[in-house]
């Protein structure tokens, strides 16, 4: 088995690859995903811990998508998510940015 990764941007020659398995018989499997972190990526990214991101999971406060067990947080969200943690620590500290 092998697997190839196509981003946006990716030249077309992923086509001819696909072509040339199916031509030796194999099988292709095609997902889509959207880009996402792990909540303790998220929490990395952001500086604080994978519990408070856990946390503002569960309270509904971060969006989240579940793969099993796991959440993962498309990366739109962890942006979102980011312009609203900032902005609450401004407004704790009293700065006006």
């Amino acid at each position: 088995m092998s697997a190839m990764e196509i981003v946006p941007g990716s030249p077309d020659d992923w086509e001819a690859v696909i072509r040339r398995h199916l031509a030796a018989g194999e099988h292709a499997r095609v997902t889509f995903e959207r880009p996402s972190m792990t909540p303790a990526e998220m929490a990395e990214s952001i500086g604080v811990s994978r519990a408070t991101i856990q946390r503002r999971i569960l309270a509904g406060e971060i969006r989240s998508e579940r793969r099993g067990n796991r959440h993962r947080i498309p990366l739109d969200e962890v942006e979102r998510f980011r312009r609203v943690y900032v902005r609450e620590m401004a407004d704790g500290l009293g700065i006006d940015f």
